[in-house]
């Protein structure tokens, strides 16, 4: 009997390795999780699976290759893994990342002080709903910039005339060096490339004159509507450590040489910008200003004076005006005397008396400022866009205990832990007194709620305290749930959800056409889903939802195609959007009219638009300021 020797068969097992995670990894951002499968003489790829993991812990909810970074995972460390599967069905080990510190706020700018900011203060032109913080996707007024996470390449489309054509040889450029960073005005783009050692900012659109200065050794980037500011890294000792891009003869390009200098002994921590001007606040707390006088660039010396006195420690800023705020609670503003730049008497006198501020939420040119003591509402401004309140509202502001505040363009809306309500502005723009039934909805919704500032956990995370936050802002957390209000340039979304996601209610109000209402289908279908996030336009607003087993389907609602808007989905493009949509991106675009249109009310075009980015990296972009499309930026290269 012969022996026969028997061999061990090996199966070839598939493995990744590159795994990483691609996008600022900011609260706010949907980030990208990648890697490169290795068959190892096994199959193609076939179904690998995907994990996210804060603190070690895996998310139970979240299996796809994107994730969504929620306020509560703020100063957890985030880590992607996959398990790579081969087209037979053979599985390899989970292979991981390495650790991500999640972090909230962007170049020293809060979360709390970009909302409440009327332009968006991330260096990505935006305003009302804050833009996503991957800075993937950047827009300007009218065209869009995109950088395709995997290649590095950088993609642009739109109209002309708002960061478009871009010069030949920064295209030449961008296609050999990677961009690390882009950044938006309304008519520009900039980004952020690495130069040996060290960076430079390359810029261009029709705001950027020829005789640019070369800006290297970025450290921060900012934007107002048509110039760019930044903070320098490690500038040398008596050189300037702030600089400014923007159009000839505008005073927002050019960084005033007092303020260079009193930056040497206290230097800059962060800038914000109003509508073409600029402030710097420093390590110890002071305040500088450069710009168009009449918004905000030129700081008068009785405000001067004041500001000296104060130790600054947020600015929150209106399109015309800044207000300053101290550590005690102390304001001084400062811009357009009549849209915010100053405030009367009694109105400063009824928020020192209540213990100062604690929040300022802004509008295009007036302000709403909620008390510390007992949560009062006090606003200023221009008087017909918010500035003063209605009888009814001025009531609300009284009682105090308010707990969501939100501006529109033209108009405010406030809401008590009572459940009362009210809005006041432009009345045809979202201003008008709320109706009994909008009244009866904000009741429903809040009464008997126990509502407090702050935001709910990551749903999945049942185990964990909601987080609280001391600050009044848009958002709340209430018994068994959330709520968060929105706002585009002329209504308002009320949104109350479950803790485990449930939509609970919708109250909308102000301009219908507008986003001021919703048609019965759609109602019904939003309160059957879960809406994991909101977005809007000018005038229209976007949801991404789980409907069912189906996740990522948008729905939008507002003003159509027709009204150069993205409230309507292109019928050529719905199937693109019924699932695997992972975020939306807006491109708004500053309104034409400076003041808000008499009756009938129909405010002018804008040609805002949205872009959908699916969790297969592909792009699908509809609306007024661009091509109706399905894009895919690995093809396009």
């Amino acid at each position: 009997m012969s022996n026969v020797k028997e061999k061990a068969v090996i199966r070839a097992v598939p493995s990744a390795s590159d795994v990483e995670i691609v996008g600022d990894i900011f609260v706010g951002a949907t980030v990208h999780g990648l890697y490169k499968y290795d068959a190892n003489g096994a199959s193609h790829e076939g179904l690998s699976r995907f994990y996210w993991h804060l603190n070690g812990e895996r998310l139970s909810d979240e299996g796809q290759l994107d994730l969504k970074l929620r306020p509560s995972d703020d100063g957890k460390f985030l880590q992607f893994s996959v398990v790579p599967v081969d087209s037979a069905g053979t599985t390899g080990s989970e292979y991981f990342s390495q650790f991500y510190e999640v972090r909230s706020g962007f170049q020293g700018i809060s979360d709390e002080e970009n909302e409440w900011c009327y332009l968006k203060q991330r260096g990505n032109f935006s305003f009302h709903v804050p833009e996503p913080s991957d800075r993937i996707f950047v827009s300007s007024g009218g065209a869009f910039a995109l950088l395709e996470p995997t290649s590095g390449d950088v993609h642009l489309e739109g109209q002309t005339g708002w960061g478009l054509p871009v010069p030949p040889e920064i295209v030449n450029f961008l296609k050999n060096n990677k961009a690390i960073k882009l950044f938006s005005a309304e008519f520009s783009f900039a980004a952020l490339v690495n130069v040996g050692s060290t960076n430079q900012l390359l810029c261009w659109g029709n705001t950027i004159p020829s005789t640019a200065p070369i800006l290297q050794g970025v450290k921060s980037v900012y934007s107002t509507r048509s110039a760019f500011a930044v903070i320098l890294d490690n500038p040398a000792p008596g050189a300037d450590s702030i600089r400014a891009i923007g159009p000839v003869n505008n005073p927002v390009s050019t960084v005033p040489a007092e303020i260079q200098r009193e930056l040497w002994f206290d230097p800059p921590k962060v800038i914000y910008a109003a509508d073409d001007a600029f402030a710097v606040l420093t390590q110890n707390g002071r305040v500088y200003a450069w710009g168009q006088p009449n918004n905000g660039g030129n700081i008068p010396p009785d405000v001067r004076a004041h500001l000296n006195s104060m130790f600054v420690t947020r600015i929150v800023a209106s399109a015309i005006s800044f207000c300053a705020i101290g550590r005690d609670g102390d304001i001084a503003v400062w811009g357009a005397a009549t849209g915010g730049g100053s405030i009367p008497t009694d109105r400063l006198t009824s928020i020192l008396d209540d213990g100062g501020v604690q929040s300022v939420i802004a509008a295009t040119a007036s302000f709403c400022a909620i008390t510390r003591n007992r949560r009062r509402a006090v606003s200023w401004g221009r008087a017909a866009e918010g500035g003063d309140m209605s009888a009814s509202a001025a009531q609300l502001a009284a009682r105090g205990n308010i707990i969501l505040c939100r501006s529109a363009r033209w108009a405010f809306l406030m809401a008590n832990s009572s459940g009362q309500a009210e809005a006041w502005g432009a009345p045809q723009y979202g201003g008008a007194p709320l109706t009994v039934q909008e009244k009866r909805q904000f009741r429903q919704v809040l009464k008997g709620a126990k509502a407090v500032p702050g935001y709910a956990s990551r749903r999945g995370e049942s185990s964990q305290s909601p987080r609280l936050r001391r600050n009044v802002s848009s958002s709340a957390i209430i018994v068994d749930g959330n709520l968060s209000l929105y706002a585009n340039d002329v209504s308002f979304f009320l949104l109350s959800r479950h803790d485990d996601g449930r939509t609970n209610a919708i109250v909308l109000t102000g301009l219908n056409t507008h986003g001021g209402t919703m048609n019965p289908a759609l109602r019904q279908t939003l309160m059957a889903s879960l809406i994991r996030d909101v977005y809007c336009t000018n005038g229209a607003y976007g949801v991404i939802t789980t409907q069912g087993g189906t996740d990522g389907a948008v729905s939008v609602w507002g003003a159509t195609l027709a009204m150069e808007d993205a409230g309507e989905i292109p019928p050529e493009l719905a199937e693109y959007l019924r699932s695997n949509v992972t975020e939306l991106y807006s491109i708004k675009r500053f309104p034409y009219v400076v003041l808000p249109p008499p009756p009938p009310p129909i405010p002018p075009h804008t040609d805002p638009s949205f872009a959908a980015r699916r969790t297969d990296g592909t792009y699908v972009l509809w609306g007024g300021n661009v091509r109706n499309q399905y894009f895919d930026p690995r093809a396009a290269q």
